[in-house]
Protein backbone atom coordinates (compact mmCIF):
# COMPACT_ATOMS: atom_id res chain seq x y z
CA UNK A 1 0.00 0.00 0.00
CA UNK A 2 1.64 3.66 -1.07
CA UNK A 3 -0.24 6.41 0.71
CA UNK A 4 -0.03 9.89 -0.15
CA UNK A 5 -0.11 12.80 1.52
CA UNK A 6 -4.29 13.02 1.91
CA UNK A 7 -4.17 12.13 -2.02
CA UNK A 8 -2.18 15.35 -2.91
CA UNK A 9 -3.47 17.78 -0.02
CA UNK A 10 -5.98 17.72 2.29
CA UNK A 11 -7.88 20.19 -0.48
CA UNK A 12 -8.42 16.46 -2.28
CA UNK A 13 -10.29 14.48 0.74
CA UNK A 14 -12.40 17.77 1.40
CA UNK A 15 -13.35 18.34 -2.30
CA UNK A 16 -16.50 16.52 -2.13
CA UNK A 17 -17.82 18.39 1.27
CA UNK A 18 -21.24 18.15 1.05
CA UNK A 19 -23.59 18.80 4.05
CA UNK A 20 -25.74 15.87 4.32
CA UNK A 21 -27.44 14.28 7.28
CA UNK A 22 -24.68 11.95 9.04
CA UNK A 23 -25.33 9.30 11.65
CA UNK A 24 -25.08 10.83 15.40
CA UNK A 25 -22.80 9.16 18.02
CA UNK A 26 -25.61 8.21 19.55
CA UNK A 27 -27.12 6.40 16.81
CA UNK A 28 -23.18 5.01 15.91
CA UNK A 29 -23.11 1.56 18.31
CA UNK A 30 -25.52 0.31 20.40
CA UNK A 31 -22.02 -1.55 22.83
CA UNK A 32 -23.07 -0.80 26.57
CA UNK A 33 -18.87 -0.22 27.10
CA UNK A 34 -17.96 0.61 30.17
CA UNK A 35 -14.25 0.42 32.08
CA UNK A 36 -11.26 2.70 31.53
CA UNK A 37 -9.80 3.28 28.16
CA UNK A 38 -5.60 3.56 28.03
CA UNK A 39 -5.30 6.45 25.74
CA UNK A 40 -1.99 7.21 24.49
CA UNK A 41 -2.03 10.55 22.31
CA UNK A 42 0.85 13.04 20.85
CA UNK A 43 -1.94 15.43 19.99
CA UNK A 44 -1.79 19.11 21.86
CA UNK A 45 -3.62 18.73 25.43
CA UNK A 46 -6.23 21.62 24.63
CA UNK A 47 -7.20 19.64 21.65
CA UNK A 48 -7.52 16.38 23.31
CA UNK A 49 -8.85 17.25 27.04
CA UNK A 50 -12.61 18.69 25.52
CA UNK A 51 -12.98 15.48 23.43
CA UNK A 52 -12.22 13.38 26.23
CA UNK A 53 -14.05 15.42 28.58
CA UNK A 54 -17.19 15.47 26.15
CA UNK A 55 -17.15 12.28 25.55
CA UNK A 56 -17.19 11.46 29.41
CA UNK A 57 -20.17 13.05 29.72
CA UNK A 58 -22.41 11.57 26.86
CA UNK A 59 -20.48 7.84 28.16
CA UNK A 60 -20.09 8.31 32.43
CA UNK A 61 -19.51 4.80 32.36
CA UNK A 62 -16.13 5.01 30.69
CA UNK A 63 -13.21 6.30 32.23
CA UNK A 64 -10.16 7.87 29.55
CA UNK A 65 -6.74 7.40 31.06
CA UNK A 66 -4.37 9.83 29.06
CA UNK A 67 -1.07 9.52 28.21
CA UNK A 68 0.38 12.29 26.61
CA UNK A 69 3.91 12.85 25.18
CA UNK A 70 5.57 14.40 22.36
CA UNK A 71 5.48 12.50 18.55
CA UNK A 72 9.23 10.71 18.76
CA UNK A 73 8.68 10.02 22.63
CA UNK A 74 5.48 8.16 22.27
CA UNK A 75 6.73 6.10 20.25
CA UNK A 76 9.86 5.07 21.75
CA UNK A 77 7.58 4.31 25.17
CA UNK A 78 5.29 2.36 22.42
CA UNK A 79 8.51 0.29 20.87
CA UNK A 80 9.79 -0.16 24.47
CA UNK A 81 6.46 -2.16 25.44
CA UNK A 82 6.25 -3.90 22.11
CA UNK A 83 9.75 -4.77 22.97
CA UNK A 84 8.50 -5.99 26.20
CA UNK A 85 5.76 -8.15 24.63
CA UNK A 86 2.98 -5.69 26.19
CA UNK A 87 1.41 -3.15 24.10
CA UNK A 88 -1.06 -1.54 26.77
CA UNK A 89 -2.83 1.31 24.69
CA UNK A 90 -6.27 0.16 24.37
CA UNK A 91 -6.52 3.46 21.65
CA UNK A 92 -3.06 5.38 19.65
CA UNK A 93 -3.61 8.61 18.12
CA UNK A 94 -0.44 10.36 17.32
CA UNK A 95 1.39 12.75 13.96
CA UNK A 96 3.18 9.83 12.48
CA UNK A 97 1.22 7.78 9.78
CA UNK A 98 4.14 5.92 9.18
CA UNK A 99 3.93 4.42 12.87
CA UNK A 100 0.87 2.76 12.08
CA UNK A 101 1.78 1.43 8.93
CA UNK A 102 4.58 -0.06 11.30
CA UNK A 103 2.42 -1.12 14.08
CA UNK A 104 0.04 -2.77 11.28
CA UNK A 105 3.18 -4.47 9.68
CA UNK A 106 4.12 -5.80 12.88
CA UNK A 107 1.06 -6.83 13.99
CA UNK A 108 -0.05 -5.05 16.89
CA UNK A 109 -3.32 -3.22 15.58
CA UNK A 110 -7.09 -4.44 16.27
CA UNK A 111 -8.80 -4.47 13.13
CA UNK A 112 -12.14 -2.23 13.83
CA UNK A 113 -14.38 -0.58 11.20
CA UNK A 114 -16.06 2.37 12.75
CA UNK A 115 -20.07 2.40 11.79
CA UNK A 116 -19.14 6.32 11.89
CA UNK A 117 -16.43 5.71 9.19
CA UNK A 118 -18.62 5.70 6.13
CA UNK A 119 -18.29 9.61 6.34
CA UNK A 120 -14.68 10.07 5.74
CA UNK A 121 -12.64 9.84 2.41
CA UNK A 122 -11.12 6.39 1.44
CA UNK A 123 -7.79 7.70 1.55
CA UNK A 124 -7.65 8.75 5.03
CA UNK A 125 -8.73 5.10 6.11
CA UNK A 126 -6.51 2.17 5.86
CA UNK A 127 -8.18 -0.87 3.80
CA UNK A 128 -7.83 -3.43 6.50
CA UNK A 129 -9.29 -1.25 9.28
CA UNK A 130 -6.57 -1.10 11.02
CA UNK A 131 -6.43 2.77 11.35
CA UNK A 132 -8.18 5.97 10.28
CA UNK A 133 -7.49 9.61 10.59
CA UNK A 134 -8.89 11.65 13.67
CA UNK A 135 -7.84 14.73 12.35
CA UNK A 136 -5.70 16.63 9.42
CA UNK A 137 -3.68 19.56 9.43
CA UNK A 138 -1.31 21.55 7.73
CA UNK A 139 2.25 22.78 7.93
CA UNK A 140 3.17 26.06 6.12
CA UNK A 141 4.55 29.21 6.71
CA UNK A 142 3.52 30.81 10.14
CA UNK A 143 4.94 34.59 10.66
CA UNK A 144 5.05 37.16 13.18
CA UNK A 145 2.93 40.01 11.67
CA UNK A 146 4.16 42.66 13.52
CA UNK A 147 7.86 41.82 12.21
CA UNK A 148 6.95 40.49 8.78
CA UNK A 149 5.12 42.74 6.21
CA UNK A 150 2.24 41.64 4.16
CA UNK A 151 4.69 42.08 1.16
CA UNK A 152 7.33 40.38 2.68
CA UNK A 153 5.88 37.26 3.49
CA UNK A 154 7.44 33.90 2.37
CA UNK A 155 5.26 32.76 -1.47
CA UNK A 156 8.22 29.73 -1.43
CA UNK A 157 10.09 27.20 0.97
CA UNK A 158 13.00 28.79 -0.96
CA UNK A 159 11.96 32.50 0.61
CA UNK A 160 11.46 31.24 3.95
CA UNK A 161 15.23 30.76 3.82
CA UNK A 162 16.21 34.24 3.12
CA UNK A 163 15.08 34.81 7.14
CA UNK A 164 18.52 33.17 7.74
CA UNK A 165 18.47 33.24 11.59
CA UNK A 166 14.93 34.97 11.91
CA UNK A 167 13.59 31.32 11.02
CA UNK A 168 13.28 28.25 12.89
CA UNK A 169 11.54 25.18 12.66
CA UNK A 170 11.10 22.13 15.13
CA UNK A 171 13.35 19.63 15.31
CA UNK A 172 12.17 16.36 12.99
CA UNK A 173 14.49 14.26 15.98
CA UNK A 174 11.39 15.53 18.25
CA UNK A 175 8.34 16.89 15.79
CA UNK A 176 6.11 14.28 14.34
CA UNK A 177 4.87 16.75 11.97
CA UNK A 178 8.09 18.23 10.95
CA UNK A 179 9.47 14.65 10.81
CA UNK A 180 6.70 14.40 8.16
CA UNK A 181 7.93 17.48 6.46
CA UNK A 182 11.42 16.13 6.34
CA UNK A 183 10.46 13.52 4.38
CA UNK A 184 8.20 15.28 1.99
CA UNK A 185 11.11 17.84 1.22
CA UNK A 186 13.82 15.31 0.56
CA UNK A 187 11.84 13.34 -1.62
CA UNK A 188 10.60 16.42 -3.31
CA UNK A 189 13.53 16.75 -6.84
CA UNK A 190 12.83 20.96 -6.06
CA UNK A 191 13.69 20.95 -2.56
CA UNK A 192 15.38 17.71 -1.13
CA UNK A 193 18.59 17.72 1.20
CA UNK A 194 19.75 20.82 0.02
CA UNK A 195 17.17 23.19 1.40
CA UNK A 196 18.48 21.91 5.20
CA UNK A 197 21.91 21.80 3.84
CA UNK A 198 21.10 25.84 2.56
CA UNK A 199 18.89 26.29 6.07
CA UNK A 200 22.18 25.52 8.24
CA UNK A 201 24.46 27.87 5.89
CA UNK A 202 21.80 30.46 6.00
CA UNK A 203 21.73 30.03 10.32
CA UNK A 204 18.06 29.39 10.18
CA UNK A 205 17.86 28.09 14.10
CA UNK A 206 16.22 24.12 14.83
CA UNK A 207 14.23 24.46 18.57
CA UNK A 208 13.58 21.10 19.75
CA UNK A 209 9.62 20.85 19.68
CA UNK A 210 6.16 23.07 18.52
CA UNK A 211 5.48 24.59 21.23
CA UNK A 212 9.13 26.16 21.58
CA UNK A 213 9.24 27.27 18.14
CA UNK A 214 5.58 28.48 18.38
CA UNK A 215 6.45 30.65 21.41
CA UNK A 216 9.78 32.19 19.77
CA UNK A 217 7.10 33.65 16.76
CA UNK A 218 4.93 34.71 19.34
CA UNK A 219 7.21 36.38 21.48
CA UNK A 220 9.17 37.88 18.42
CA UNK A 221 11.88 35.87 18.78
CA UNK A 222 11.10 34.74 15.38
CA UNK A 223 10.12 36.49 12.37
CA UNK A 224 8.99 33.34 10.54
CA UNK A 225 8.73 29.60 11.14
CA UNK A 226 7.89 26.17 9.90
CA UNK A 227 4.28 26.22 11.69
CA UNK A 228 0.59 24.47 11.74
CA UNK A 229 -2.61 26.34 10.64
CA UNK A 230 -4.79 25.28 13.44
CA UNK A 231 -1.77 26.53 15.91
CA UNK A 232 -1.41 29.78 13.87
CA UNK A 233 -5.26 30.20 14.06
CA UNK A 234 -5.73 29.31 17.86
CA UNK A 235 -2.58 31.84 19.02
CA UNK A 236 -4.21 34.48 16.14
CA UNK A 237 -7.94 34.28 18.12
CA UNK A 238 -6.35 34.66 21.47
CA UNK A 239 -4.49 38.15 20.00
CA UNK A 240 -1.19 36.77 19.14
CA UNK A 241 0.47 38.95 16.11
CA UNK A 242 0.80 35.64 14.29
CA UNK A 243 -0.67 34.53 10.79
CA UNK A 244 -0.29 31.77 8.40
CA UNK A 245 0.88 31.36 4.55
CA UNK A 246 0.01 28.09 2.43
CA UNK A 247 3.32 28.18 0.50
CA UNK A 248 3.14 27.94 -3.64
CA UNK A 249 5.45 25.26 -3.73
CA UNK A 250 3.34 23.19 -0.58
CA UNK A 251 2.25 22.43 2.08
CA UNK A 252 2.31 19.76 4.08
CA UNK A 253 -1.16 17.90 5.16
CA UNK A 254 -0.82 15.69 7.29
CA UNK A 255 -3.73 13.03 8.33
CA UNK A 256 -3.21 12.07 12.29
CA UNK A 257 -4.10 7.90 12.47
CA UNK A 258 -6.08 6.48 15.45
CA UNK A 259 -5.90 3.03 16.11
CA UNK A 260 -7.09 0.39 19.00
CA UNK A 261 -3.85 -1.91 19.93
CA UNK A 262 -4.13 -5.83 19.46
CA UNK A 263 -4.18 -6.28 22.88
CA UNK A 264 -6.70 -3.85 24.23
CA UNK A 265 -7.71 -4.41 27.51
CA UNK A 266 -10.84 -2.88 27.19
CA UNK A 267 -11.72 -3.43 23.53
CA UNK A 268 -15.51 -2.58 23.21
CA UNK A 269 -14.64 0.89 25.51
CA UNK A 270 -12.10 1.83 22.69
CA UNK A 271 -14.30 1.62 19.95
CA UNK A 272 -16.67 3.81 21.61
CA UNK A 273 -13.64 5.99 22.44
CA UNK A 274 -12.38 5.89 18.64
CA UNK A 275 -16.17 6.42 17.19
CA UNK A 276 -16.51 9.30 19.19
CA UNK A 277 -13.52 11.35 17.60
CA UNK A 278 -14.51 10.97 13.93
CA UNK A 279 -18.23 11.23 15.16
CA UNK A 280 -19.61 14.65 13.74
CA UNK A 281 -20.07 15.58 17.25
CA UNK A 282 -16.12 14.84 17.86
CA UNK A 283 -15.34 16.23 14.75
CA UNK A 284 -16.90 19.81 15.83
CA UNK A 285 -15.06 19.70 18.61
CA UNK A 286 -11.43 19.87 16.50
CA UNK A 287 -13.04 22.76 13.94
CA UNK A 288 -14.25 24.80 16.93
CA UNK A 289 -9.88 24.38 17.63
CA UNK A 290 -9.44 25.57 14.07
CA UNK A 291 -8.96 22.17 12.61
CA UNK A 292 -9.80 20.81 9.43
CA UNK A 293 -12.88 18.04 9.73
CA UNK A 294 -11.73 14.20 8.65
CA UNK A 295 -15.62 14.07 7.43
CA UNK A 296 -17.34 15.22 4.42
CA UNK A 297 -20.57 16.45 6.45
CA UNK A 298 -18.65 18.44 8.81
CA UNK A 299 -18.03 21.99 7.39
CA UNK A 300 -14.72 23.19 7.93
CA UNK A 301 -13.24 26.23 9.81
CA UNK A 302 -14.23 29.47 8.72
CA UNK A 303 -11.53 31.32 6.89
CA UNK A 304 -9.55 28.24 5.29
CA UNK A 305 -9.08 28.54 1.50
CA UNK A 306 -11.11 26.42 -0.76
CA UNK A 307 -10.20 22.92 -1.07
CA UNK A 308 -8.63 23.55 -4.73
CA UNK A 309 -6.77 26.35 -3.80
CA UNK A 310 -4.18 24.10 -1.29
CA UNK A 311 -1.40 22.41 -2.87
CA UNK A 312 0.41 19.50 -1.07
CA UNK A 313 3.37 18.20 -1.04
CA UNK A 314 3.48 14.21 -1.67
CA UNK A 315 4.53 12.03 0.75
CA UNK A 316 5.20 8.17 1.03
CA UNK A 317 4.53 7.04 4.24
CA UNK A 318 5.64 3.60 3.17
CA UNK A 319 9.01 4.95 2.47
CA UNK A 320 9.36 7.07 5.38
CA UNK A 321 8.60 3.60 7.79
CA UNK A 322 11.42 1.98 6.20
CA UNK A 323 13.60 4.74 5.70
CA UNK A 324 13.05 6.30 9.36
CA UNK A 325 15.87 6.11 11.08
CA UNK A 326 18.00 7.09 7.98
CA UNK A 327 16.35 10.33 7.62
CA UNK A 328 16.89 11.25 11.42
CA UNK A 329 20.97 10.02 11.50
CA UNK A 330 21.14 12.23 8.41
CA UNK A 331 19.56 15.45 9.79
CA UNK A 332 21.26 14.77 13.29
CA UNK A 333 24.58 15.06 11.22
CA UNK A 334 23.59 18.49 9.60
CA UNK A 335 22.19 19.88 12.78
Amino acid sequence: MTVRAFLQSSALALACLVLVGGTSIAQSSERQASGTVTFYSSMVLDVVEPIIQEFEARHPGIKIDLLYSGSVELEQRIFAEIEAGNLRADVIWAANPALFLNLKNAGWLMPYESPEAGAIPDVLKDPDHMFIAGRVHNMGIGYNTRLVAPDQVPQTWAEFLEWGPRAALASPLHSGTNFNMLGAFVRNEDIGWEWFETAREKGVQVVRGTGDVTRGLVSGEFAVIKGIDYIMAGQASEGAPVAFAFPQDGVLSLPSPIAIGRNARNPEGAKAFLDFIISREGQQVLVDRHFLPVRTDVAPPPGLPSPSEIKALDVDFDWMAEHGSQLRERFADLY
